[in-house]
């Protein structure tokens, strides 16, 4: 319900106007201009209905002390007794949203009042498109970039620059609306972490900006990153599936205010530096910029045998290299280079199982492929698991004949051995790289 604020000095017209509104509106009132003053904030009227000629301080004078305060945000009706036009014409001119003469009939006050509302809610809903990405709800990238701008010059926090990892593969495997719903849950969780102080947008695609207000502690960056990631990882499994195997993420790059400056194109170039350096790094994590540098992870390392020491497996491999779909995808790259300027050879296998609509087989199916995968392939070999239903393959310095005569028969055979159901069968497709 809004609230309308009658400002009068003679009682009757505060109890007349009070009666006629109070109905429709929340009404409080106020017996001059200073009492008006004192309690505004606390009640934040949406409307002032004040009398015009009041001693002490007149209506105009009211209306200019609310203006200096709290600008033209909020509109101001005059009501006088007095008939002369010049009191209407210095009432317009000082900014009034509308004059009525008193004694007022309930039915012209009440509809003069609601078009002067509606029209401020119009113009409030105009404004809140304008400035909202509709999609996601969130500011766009013009009036974020604006609000984050004023609020740099003159307030202390930090800025944080975020980008989806691998989202492209959402939209080229699942398609542009799995897409979207990806966008709006990553938005849900902004809406979540940050506060009523703080600012989030989206600036493009799937890159997001939000200034947190009085935060520069290291560790409470990194914790914000944590809960953005962690709640993140939770609301998009609703999305793709818990099966899912796109290694959705957040890479996050981070400058302070005002250790970094205060001009937002600067600050936005530092925190995309530590954003790209997240990027460059394995993504999924943070980078904080510092002293044209970034904070980030690292392993101390002395030399080359402290190095391998790191870099080695824990134990002795056996059998084929299992690793993550990004990690896959790395591998592939790696390989199609080698393929391409040594004249190596390697195939790229798909398998797919197929449990003839009975989804209850296929975890038990994919468990026992995953397992004759692994000990089929050589060490050199790798496989990811893609989805509910699918196994990857890369077999380095193999041919086409030897792949399908030789190692998919060994794959098979061995499934076959502690998996054999009716019904539940296996598409391979394998070819050069």
């Amino acid at each position: 319900m809004k609230k309308i604020m009658v400002v009068d000095d003679e009682n009757i017209f505060q109890y007349l106007a009070k009666t006629m509104l109070e109905p429709t509106y929340e009404v409080v009132c106020a017996q001059s201009g200073e009492e008006a003053l004192g309690c505004f904030e606390k009640e934040a009227p949406d409307l002032v209905l004040s009398d015009l000629m009041m001693p002490g301080m007149s209506g105009l004078e009211f209306q200019d002390k609310l203006k200096q305060k709290y600008g033209d945000k909020i509109p101001v009706v005059f009501m006088t007794s007095d008939y002369r036009q010049e009191a209407e014409i210095d009432s317009f001119r000082g900014g009034a949203a509308d004059f009525i003469h008193k004694p007022f009939q309930k039915e012209i006050l009440l509809r003069r009042l609601e078009i002067i509302l509606s029209g401020i809610s119009r113009i409030e809903d105009l404004q809140e498109e304008a400035s909202t990405d509709l999609l996601t709800g969130l500011l766009n990238k013009v009036y974020v970039e604006k609000e984050i701008t004023d609020i740099c010059k003159n307030s202390f926090g930090t800025l944080m620059l975020m980008d989806l990892d691998s989202f492209k593969l959402v939209n080229d495997y699942l398609g542009h609306d799995v897409g979207d719903q990806v966008l709006k849950k990553f938005a849900g969780v902004l809406h979540k972490v940050v506060r009523s102080k703080d600012i989030a947008g989206r600036i493009g695609g799937d890159e997001f900006i939000i200034f947190c207000s009085n935060v520069n502690s290291k560790n409470v960056i990194e914790q914000k990153a944590e809960q953005i990631t962690d709640m993140f990882d939770t609301a998009v499994k609703d999305v793709i599936g818990k099966d899912g195997n796109i290694p959705l993420g957040v890479s996050i790059g981070a400058v302070n205010i005002p250790y970094e400056g205060r001009e937002f194109p600067e600050l936005f170039k530092k925190a995309d530096k530590a954003l790209q350096s997240v990027k460059q790094h394995g993504k999924h994590g943070l980078s904080i910029y510092k002293n044209d540098s970034v904070e980030e992870e690292s392993v101390k390392c002395e030399g080359l045998v402290s190095g391998r020491a790191i870099l080695d497996e824990r134990n002795e491999p056996n059998g084929a290299f299992e690793v993550s779909a990004q990690s896959f995808r790395d591998v592939y790259r790696f390989l199609k280079r080698a393929v391409k300027n040594y004249n190596n050879t390697v195939q790229y296998g798909i398998f797919t199982i197929d449990t003839d609509g009975r989804d209850e087989l296929l975890e038990d199916a994919m468990d026992s492929f995953g397992k004759a995968l692994k000990c089929s392939l050589r060490c050199s070999d790798t496989y990811t698991k893609n989805g509910s239903n699918q196994y990857w393959l890369l077999l380095p310095e193999s041919n086409t004949e030897d792949a399908h005569n030789v190692v998919l028969k060994r794959i098979m055979d061995n499934w076959h051995k502690d998996y054999n159901v009716e019904g539940v069968t296996v598409n391979c497709d394998i070819e050069d790289i």
